[in-house]
């Protein structure tokens, strides 16, 4: 088969056994609970659970020892999302890899000492989890026009607004939610607040189901005079976007991992149904048609990795990657839906029932490419950095 490993240069063992035991855990712990999670669309504690355990700890990799977490580099983390998501076949199982680093992130960034140590510890315990609060329902990509206020009132903020796609919202220990303190400043007006569960004035107004991605909802919280402390504020006013964007620098290279896993995997399933299914006397995989594609997967997903890598190399070494992390979401995002759809077509009428899980691989790729991200706003971060003198909407 394609040997999917970059030939100029090599792992080493200790990475090589990072992959092992994160295809184990997708194997034995993903793999078998997979249609289950797609068909109930309950998030499963129990894997979130088993997440915090040794000798994975992964619940513990985006957080430094002193707050009781087991860090790992952004590098070996892309290799845990890729190989976890591969084995378990199921864009769930990348989206829990990332929620250590959604919300405990952001707190890295801006929060106290104080902050950290009350928050972080038990996501690492796998006690809980933590949740992001900023796109609006009218506000998506364009971050820095959300309308959700923040006033200083009698010592205290009082949050009013509203969020859409708040993962987890429901069951999170705390969300880190991002308000406007100067409405008039823009960008510079937003700032994050750690909001602690329960909070009379946090509402769950909605939960849509996806059609894809299940174990996850849409959820839309209402934001109604949720007073608090003055604590509470993450960092310093007019910060708040920064750490948000300094999050999703990391958390997006490493969700590529996971693009990358389930486009493996999609490949997997329609390269072994090729050499299956027989048709005019012989397998399907000696026809062009059905190879030749196969073969543009395979290279498309080695590229895609590459591209991640580069990313995850220079976050390690702490230099800038927003338009390496963009330009390989991009190209993950594409890769992650060529490869689901052609599956399905390789397996014909059989590729859209539940007989084979492809059709669940290709509901979860069609959801999964918008998180943290539109593929399209992947693009202009990167046509920004190309034409930096010129502003391009």
């Amino acid at each position: 088969m394609f040997e999917l490993a970059p030939s100029f240069f090599e792992l080493t063992p200790e990475q090589e056994g990072t992959r092992r035991q994160a295809r184990e855990f997708g194997e034995r712990e993903v793999a078998p609970r997979a249609a289950e999670i797609d068909e109930q669309d309950v998030f499963p504690w129990d894997l979130w659970h088993k997440m915090a355990q040794p000798p994975y700890r992964y619940t513990g990799m985006f957080i430094p020892e002193e707050y009781e977490g087991w860090p790992r580099k952004i590098f070996d983390i892309c290799l845990i999302c890729e190989e976890v998501t591969a084995a378990g076949k199921l864009a769930l199982a990348g989206v829990l890899m990332e929620m250590p680093g959604v919300g405990p992130t952001a707190i890295l960034k801006g929060g106290n000492e104080e902050q950290k140590r009350k928050c972080l510890p038990p996501i690492v315990r796998g006690e809980g989890m933590g949740a992001f609060a900023l796109t609006e329902p009218g506000v998506g990509s364009d971050a820095a026009a959300i309308s959700t206020r923040a006033e200083y009132v009698n010592g205290k903020y009082v949050l009013n607004g509203r969020k859409r796609y708040t993962s987890f919202a429901s069951i999170a220990m705390w969300v880190v939610v991002y308000a406007k303190t100067g409405p008039t400043k823009g960008a510079r007006g937003i700032s994050a607040f750690l909001v602690e569960q329960p909070n009379q004035g946090f509402l769950i107004i909605d939960r849509v189901p996806c059609m894809g991605a299940r174990g996850h909802q849409d959820e839309e919280v209402l934001l109604q005079n949720c007073t608090l402390p003055k604590e509470s504020l993450l960092g310093e006013e007019g910060k708040g976007l920064k750490y948000a964007l300094a999050t999703l620098d990391e958390t997006r290279t490493t969700l590529c991992g996971g693009f990358i896993g389930l486009a493996r995997a999609a490949m997997e399933e329609g390269i072994n149904y090729a050499r299956e299914r027989v048709v005019f006397g012989r397998p399907i995989a000696q026809y062009q048609g059905v190879c030749f594609p196969l073969a543009e997967v395979a290279v498309e997903i080695e590229a895609a990795r590459l591209l991640m890598y580069k990313a995850a190399w220079l976050a390690d070494k702490g230099v800038r990657h927003t338009a390496e992390t963009a330009a390989a979401k991009v190209f993950a995002s594409q890769v992650l839906l060529k490869a689901t759809n052609l599956a399905v077509e390789v397996h014909g009428g059989f590729g859209c029932t539940k007989r084979y899980p492809i059709e669940r691989m290709f509901r979860d790729g069609r959801v999964w490419v918008f998180a943290q991200g539109t593929p399209n706003i992947q693009k202009l971060i990167v046509a920004r950095d190309l034409f930096k003198p010129i502003r391009i909407e």
